[in-house]
């Protein structure tokens, strides 16, 4: 809160902000972003010599996002080839990309491997022949990973969890899935294996699931290294780390992942692997959620017995994770962000998309004339990302603030925008020269 008793993000007010840029709009307290990307390095560069952290990219993509990562030291994974793209586009050297998907098409293998990514993850055996039929005829032998499916449950909503046996994702431990397509890739003159990746879920708040994910990750590398005597030379424990989006929860610090999760590894995991042998992690949405705050302004409000309904000029379209994943975020009146109990009442607030896209639900208030401006937090991941145009609302901009500046790192969407890919009717066209005939 600053001296004139509004909330202040990267220490600009959110007021102001909302006043220079419209309403909606994504805020990203860059420095708090540069601040998650550094504590995670330094974790985990404390408890082990080699390591590569990855940003998860799909969680938040924009051209200024891959440059803070990548000054950072972060390394990136992408699982299109629009994400490579960017990437490549926004100044990613291809040395530092991994690429993942479990169904990546021709033109995503034929990207990936001319840009000469780091890695291609393997996701399933067909993939094997297709990256190795292309490299050969690009004449280079190609780096690539193969995803292990553990059959580890996370016991979170199924939309949250990849490492179970039902999950499309990864090749299964269980079966010998995972083994022979290691010996495969094995015999491919093109490709060469570097290591092993596995993803448990997302938003998971416990380290003991990646603890037993590298226990078995360590009994798997045993069980095929008297069939192939190759060693991994690294060995990525996915992303999926939870980020505190009620403003009450306690998830695990990055400094917490490190000390659970390295000490598993340089046991049980790094004396089968490669004497150099890297340690990964992809975080995505813990290093940019809590960082990003989406500001409204209210519209009409409504009453229903003793609670009130608020509108506010968002909704589904910037945000559908509250409909697609019953997520809960914390709401904040930038105006007065420190309210008496007094003041307040149950609200709902809805946006005005032509859905019930309830945004956030039985959350105490004050009375919200029109024009007020809310903040709601921890927005940074999968709400830029997920945008969606249903009603054919514009994408909000991207502001980042630090140090009290802001500035505008992606403009807000225009309809010229939305229509350059409409083709313009010609049938009135085709009629009139027929007639003329």
């Amino acid at each position: 809160m600053n001296s004139r008793g509004h909330l202040e993000i990267g220490g600009c007010d959110a007021l102001e902000l909302a006043k220079t840029y419209g309403t909606p709009v994504y805020v990203i307290d860059e420095t708090a972003v540069r601040d998650r990307c550094r504590s995670y390095l330094r974790a985990f560069r404390s408890n082990w010599p080699r390591v590569d952290v990855a940003y998860a990219s799909k969680a938040f993509l924009v051209g200024e996002m891959v440059r803070l990562a990548t000054e950072e030291g972060l390394s990136l994974d992408v699982v299109s080839a629009g994400e490579l793209r960017l990437a490549l586009w926004a100044g990613a050297p291809p040395s530092k990309i991994t690429f993942h998907g479990n169904y990546k098409t021709r033109e995503d293998i034929d990207l990936a491997v001319r840009s000469r990514v780091r890695s291609l993850v393997i996701d399933c055996s067909d993939e094997i022949d297709l990256i190795d039929r292309r490299a050969r005829d690009l004449g280079h032998v190609q780096d690539v990973d193969i995803r292990l499916n553990l059959g580890i449950d996370i016991h979170a909503d199924p939309k949250y969890t990849t490492g179970s046996l039902e999950s499309k994702f990864g090749l299964r431990v269980r079966g010998g899935d995972a083994a022979a397509a290691v010996a495969k890739v094995l015999e491919r003159d093109n490709l060469r294996l570097r290591g092993l990746h596995f993803h448990l879920g997302a938003q998971v708040l416990d380290t003991k699931y990646h603890r037993q994910a590298l226990h078995d990750v360590g009994e798997f590398i045993r069980a095929v290294a008297p069939v192939s005597s190759w060693k991994p030379e690294s060995i990525t424990a996915g992303g999926g780390m939870g980020v505190n989006y009620d403003g009450a929860s306690s998830p695990p610090s990055p400094g917490e992942w490190a000390r659970d999760l390295l000490p598993v590894f340089s046991e049980q995991v790094a004396p089968h692997c490669a004497p150099d042998v890297v340690f990964g992690v992809e975080p995505g949405r813990s290093v940019i959620a809590e960082a990003g705050t989406t500001l409204y302004t209210v519209g009409p409000t409504k009453r229903s017995g003793t609670r009130r309904l608020v509108a506010v000029d968002g909704g589904l379209s910037d945000n559908p994770r509250p409909i697609m994943y019953q997520s809960v975020h914390n709401v904040v009146l930038p105006s007065n962000p420190e309210l008496r109990d007094a003041e307040l009442h149950e609200v709902t607030i809805f946006g005005r998309h032509c859905e019930t896209d309830k945004l956030i639900d039985r959350v105490r208030l004050p009375d919200l004339p029109p024009g007020e401006v809310l903040a709601v937090q921890c927005t940074g991941a999968y709400t830029h990302s997920m945008f969606n145009q249903h009603n054919r609302f514009d994408k909000p901009p991207v502001v980042f603030v630090s140090d009290g500046r802001s500035r505008l790192v992606v403009r807000r969407e225009q309809f010229s925008d939305t229509i350059l890919t409409e083709m313009q009717s010609t049938a009135a066209g085709s009629s009139d020269r027929h007639g003329e005939k």
